[in-house]
């Protein structure tokens, strides 16, 4: 994997040269009378000029004697493509500041130029009594998508993001982006500085801790592991740094995460993400349960079309299916949740990236996107110990829009188990009818045994047979369902298209009336193949009032 976007320590060489002190034709400025400068903190500004001219944030080490070491600048690249990156070591003589032997990544080829030179002037304005401008300019990235035949000015002002100093407590949190790779990235800070999350197709795991007293920065490290064809990167190391930005009330709001690769090929990543919300609620202290029966809904990404309204069940083992309903067929979102342990409060779940999301608008009969992250928090409002909210989100590389999925569910009420009553197979014996959508328009029929058989009919001549295993749970009305498919039926048409796919399984809940009779049952299964091959079904039917 080439490298996409990066900031490490390097950026202040580069800055430092296009502070007004740097020649435009790129010779050495020679050291200036003066007081001493150092260039240690985080920095903005912008590199180029006219059209070509864009922003730029790094920042630059202090090394042992404050004058400057490793740097690292991120610079926007032309249209969407992200950031190019600027990195080395400089050093600040008086006010003279030079870089030689700095390296430029460019995002838009993936092509890095080394060798170059960032050459400048540091200065004190007097106002926040230390160096607070770079200006200089470095070298064009000869044979990279940035050369543009002449070097760059470069101008850098002292950020304020450098009055924000660093802790475990600020930074803890998830953070997102967009744009790298063709996907987004999510990476999660627990208290104790553990870091969790995917960038691209790579799993990420790591840690980011403050870096050191005072400094506004965190020290991040990240690990990225996947199957080779989502993750090209997978089995090295990333290094680097990562600053918070916060909002008018002094809470972070995004963070920026400059990295570049301490094993395998060159590699650089410019993470810009946005913080999630903060949460108002205090999530509970003890371990909940995230089975259950679930409803409520998607917020989809900003231009992303589709159904908002999602129903579900969790079970107790974390295998999770979601699905929204419409006249055509249902969106489904299903994988196995993992309690996130490193979390203080233990009510944080992940999957291992290995979730689906089956999205019946794309394709004539939908797709299948793999490797979704799913990525949920429960919390509990009452302290009963009782989950009353799980949310969070999902997010795969080819997301439309790049953005993830956010979903908000509460305990359904059609699906929980009335008082003094005991989940047993026995319960929902009977049969039940479902009109269309999930089975290409067709009516099903299914019934129920009293041995957990299941058998039923699609009025298009697929047979179906599956096998209810029992509850999964005291008080979860949840049933364990098995070996679920379809055949063609010998009495129907030539063919049954369903008959193709693999065998099934999942879940099965039983729907109540208020006074606790069962009126319906859902039946939630997915399916995938030895070659491949996925298929789903969600199934809401009425039970049917026997003669």
């Amino acid at each position: 994997m080439r490298s996409q976007y990066f900031w490490f320590p390097l950026a202040c060489a580069a800055l430092l040269a296009s502070c007004g002190g740097g020649s435009s034709d790129g010779e050495d400025v020679g050291p200036a009378p003066g007081v001493q400068q150092y260039p240690g903190g985080v920095w903005e500004g912008t590199a180029g000029t006219g059209a070509a001219q864009r922003q730029v944030v790094g920042y630059i080490d202090p090394g042992p004697q404050g004058t400057g070491g490793e740097f690292y600048l991120a610079r926007e690249a032309p249209g969407a493509a992200g950031f190019d990156a600027l990195y080395g070591r400089l050093n600040v003589s008086v006010t003279s500041v030079l870089a030689t032997g700095v390296t430029y990544f460019s995002v838009q080829d993936g092509k890095f130029a080394t060798g170059l030179t960032l050459r400048g002037t540091a200065s004190n304005s007097g106002k926040i009594g230390r160096t607070d401008a770079i200006s200089g300019n470095y070298s064009d990235p000869v044979q990279t998508a940035a050369a543009s035949g002449a070097t760059v000015p470069l101008k850098l002002a002292y950020s304020s993001l450098n009055f924000h100093t660093a802790s475990a407590s600020l930074i803890e949190g998830t953070y997102r982006g967009t744009g790298l790779f063709g996907g987004g990235w999510v990476l999660t800070v627990t208290p104790q500085g553990q870091l969790s999350g995917r960038i691209g197709g790579c799993l990420a795991t790591g840690s980011a801790t403050p870096r050191a007293a005072g400094s506004p920065l965190y020290s991040l490290t990240i690990n990225l592991s996947g199957d080779t064809t989502s993750c090209g990167a997978t089995g090295t190391q990333q290094s680097g740094i990562a600053v918070l930005r916060f909002d008018a009330a002094g809470v972070p709001s995004g963070i920026w995460a400059f990295t570049r690769n301490a094993t395998g090929t060159d590699n650089t990543y410019t993470l810009n993400g946005i913080a999630d919300p903060r949460t108002t609620v205090p999530p509970s202290a003890t371990p909940l349960s995230v089975a259950g029966n679930w409803q409520g809904s998607f917020t989809l990404p900003s231009g992303v079309i589709g159904d908002t309204t999602v129903w579900g069940s969790v079970l107790p083992d974390g295998g999770l299916f979601f699905y929204t309903n419409s006249s055509l067929d249902h969106n489904a979102l299903y994988g196995r949740l993992i309690r996130y342990q490193n979390n203080a409060t233990n009510n944080r779940f992940v999957t291992a990236n290995d979730g689906v999301f089956f999205n019946r608008l794309l394709g004539n009969t939908g797709t299948y996107n793999e490797a979704v992250l799913i990525d949920g928090t429960l919390q509990s409002s009452n302290g009963s110990g009782n989950a009353s909210l799980f949310s969070g989100s999902f997010s795969y590389p080819t997301q439309p829009g790049g953005f993830p999925t956010r979903f908000s569910v509460t305990p359904d009420p059609l699906y929980a188990l009335p008082a003094g009553k005991v989940a047993t197979t026995a319960m929902i014996v009977g049969t039940y009818k479902m009109a269309g959508t999930g089975f290409g328009g067709d009516t099903t029929t299914l019934k129920v045994f009293a041995d957990g058989a299941i058998t039923g009919l699609t009025t298009s001549g697929c047979e179906v047979a599956g096998k209810l295993l029992g509850e999964l749970g005291s008080g979860l009305n949840l049933y364990r369902v098995e070996a679920f498919g379809y055949l063609k039926s010998p009495n129907g048409p030539v063919t049954c298209g369903l008959a193709s796919g693999p065998p099934q399984s999942g879940s099965a809940s039983a729907q109540f009336d208020a006074n606790g009779n069962v009126i319906g049952l859902r039946i939630l299964t997915a399916g995938l193949s030895v070659a491949g091959t996925r298929a789903r079904t969600v199934f809401v039917g009425a039970k049917q009032v026997t003669p």
